[in-house]
């Protein structure tokens, strides 16, 4: 279970600029490489406490695993999209 399962934006980093949340959640999406202390040192660098970016790095999983449209993400508010085989479309979880 991750500490933001609620459907709820994250208290610790959904009150990030758009600029720098739009890149974390980048990052959290597609860097599959990188460990995640080079994770959390590379969303400090570009803003964001150690605890901020320890926090986010917790969402790693959450991220690659699954896929988000727009601003309805794990950190700005948790709503889940799975594609639907029968009809060709992506639909809310």
């Amino acid at each position: 279970m991750h500490p933001n399962d609620t459907k709820r934006p994250d208290p610790i980093l959904a009150s990030l600029p758009n600029r720098i949340l739009a890149t974390v959640e980048d990052a959290l999406s597609n860097d599959e490489c990188s460990t995640d202390a080079e994770m959390a040192r590379y969303l400090a660098d570009i803003g964001l406490t150690d605890e901020q970016a320890r926090h986010a790095v917790s969402y790693r999983d959450v991220y690659r695993l699954n896929m988000w449209i727009g601003r309805h993400t794990p950190i700005r508010g948790n709503v889940q999209v799975r594609y639907n085989g029968t009809t060709g479309l992506y639909e809310v979880a």
